[in-house]
């Protein structure tokens, strides 16, 4: 069985504030919080045998593209540059938990769900958690 999310999902709300805040405690520089805060980034998944790959574009911003394969720890490198260390899984059907270990020991965890056209997507950061909700294309 696959993650559900073949497709493209676009950003269409989510608590800003408090993923400023998760922004800001892994180091992400001001100027570039400060655009974080107004994109409504569009998140493709497609996925081959077991191999995954989710490309995310925005607005003024480069598309990238990562391959990943599940419960395997893989060096990424974030939007704007700083590296990480990321692990997939797949906890059910249609969810998909990211832990993504940053440079500074934080580790951010995001949990992907699908619910019919909708990708719910929690992002916790030690005491912070900040719901963002995808529209599929």
């Amino acid at each position: 069985m696959v993650f559900e999310t073949t497709g493209k999902f676009q950003l269409v709300e989510g608590d800003v504030d408090n993923f400023d805040k998760m922004m800001e405690a892994v180091g992400v520089a001001p100027e570039k919080r400060l655009k974080g805060r107004t994109l409504h980034p569009i998140i493709e998944f497609s996925v081959d045998g077991d191999k995954y790959r989710v490309t995310g574009s925005a607005e003024g911003i480069p598309e990238r593209t990562k391959d990943f394969v599940l419960d395997v720890e893989q060096e990424e490198t974030t939007i704007d540059g700083r590296k990480v260390k990321s692990t997939y899984k797949r906890e059910a059907k249609g969810l998909m938990v990211q832990h993504e270990v940053q440079e500074n020991g934080m580790v951010v965890v995001y949990h992907r769900e699908i619910k019919g056209d909708q990708m719910h997507v929690k992002v916790t950061c030690g005491d912070l958690v900040a719901n963002r909700l995808y529209k599929k294309l």
